[in-house]
């Protein structure tokens, strides 16, 4: 465990995260390196605030280099965003990738990722395939799922990559915490956007997380769809579904869903609602919704990336950059490799940040994100 590796989104960082960094730290991880969500997450939304502050928070609290999974990547379904993480993180040189999960079961994940191979989709229609692929794995939890995704591309990208969990603490990814545990970012946000955040104790809630909250707060940067949503509403409305059907989960007749729903109600919790089935999650529908926008294709989420935006480190994140050769590692935007692949990388993710200056409270310029640098610490974590 010299170079240890966590896929994560931090939206926003909280006591349960610091705990698994300083848990992997106990277990003798040398260096933590970090693949963080840019402003697009996992659930199909916006990440409540900006990439930058967050990877602030990671550095601050533990994390010795930040790096940003990519858009479309880090807004794709289970699959899609642990495949893109673990070879990611394999190409920057870890030795070992750490999740946390709901069981802190190892072999019992690994068992499901064997079986979760075997999946054949059910003949009963009426059921999604993402929702039928979960039952059959058993009663798992959201972090559970995900990690037998991360085993899973392990496997194909990785073959010699270690993996190790930390049993998660607190309240459930959709729980609020009682009796003092670590509460879920889900809570968290809900009480950013209330304004109660004084409410979580510094175990909670550290200090740095808590510190980029208040100034995302006080700047202006807290981030949401409810912020675009006429502009989500006017695409679906107008859109070319010929078109809108060839973007990444948008075909089997949900591009046509959103469109029909757009047309019927005036608000975006109204068309996700119109639009849902048992076939059609929640998740599914919003990541449908901006990827259609975007014009992310599935190929888009099949490839691989073509390089990696440096965030934040430490001096001895600095001292990992220097042995990374596996993939480009940006600092600025003018220093993205040649090629098509990068472009295209570059251009969705533009695109994506650009749509997010316009969902923050205050908004900015499209190219408010090309002129921010990584925040560089002069001193290690004292971990």
């Amino acid at each position: 465990m010299k170079n240890v590796g966590i896929i994560c989104e931090y939206n926003p960082l909280h006591g349960g995260h610091k705990y698994m960094i300083s848990r992997l730290r106990e277990m003798g991880a040398e260096k933590i390196i970090c693949l963080m969500s840019g402003n697009a997450v996992q659930r199909g939304d916006f990440a409540i605030m900006p990439k930058n502050l967050r990877a602030v928070s990671a550095s601050s609290e533990g994390a010795d280099i930040v790096f940003e999974l990519p858009f479309p990547y880090s807004m794709g379904s289970a699959e899609f965003f642990a495949s893109a993480g673990v070879d990611i993180l394999a190409r920057l040189g870890v030795d070992t990738i750490a999740f946390g999960s709901e069981s802190g079961d190892i072999e019992l994940l690994r068992d499901l990722a064997l079986k979760a191979e075997e999946y054949k989709p059910s003949e009963d229609k009426s059921i999604g395939t993402a929702a039928d692929y979960f039952a059959s794995l058993g009663n798992l939890k959201s972090n559970d799922i995900l990690g037998i995704e991360y085993l899973k591309a392990g496997k194909k990208f990785a073959p010699e990559m270690n993996f190790v969990t930390v049993k998660r603490e607190g309240a459930g990814y959709h729980e609020d915490a009682e009796n003092g545990a670590y509460p879920s970012a889900t809570e968290i946000r809900r009480s950013i956007l209330a304004g109660n955040i004084d409410d979580y104790s510094e175990e909670q809630l550290p200090k740095e997380s808590r510190s980029a909250i208040l100034e995302a707060l006080n700047e202006g940067e807290i981030a949401g769809m409810k912020n675009v949503e006429s502009a989500v509403l006017f695409f679906w409305r107008n859109a070319d579904l010929a078109k809108a059907s060839e973007c990444a989960e948008c075909g089997g007749g949900v591009a046509e869903r959103l469109a029909a729903s757009a047309r019927e109600v005036g608000s975006l919790e109204e068309m996700f609602s119109l639009a849902a089935t048992k076939r059609y999650t929640d998740s599914r529908l919003r990541r449908a919704a901006l990827f259609g926008m975007l014009g992310i294709t599935l190929a888009d989420l099949k490839s691989r990336a073509s390089y990696v935006n440096l965030l934040a480190a430490n001096p001895s994140g600095i001292e990992f950059l220097s042995s990374v050769k596996g993939i480009e590692v940006v600092s600025k935007p003018s220093r993205i490799p040649e090629g098509e692949a990068s472009a295209r990388q570059f251009a969705l993710s533009s695109a994506l940040d650009s749509l997010y200056t316009l969902a923050m409270a205050k908004p900015r310029s499209a190219g408010y994100f090309v002129r921010q640098s990584p925040h560089i610490l002069k001193n290690d974590n004292n971990f």
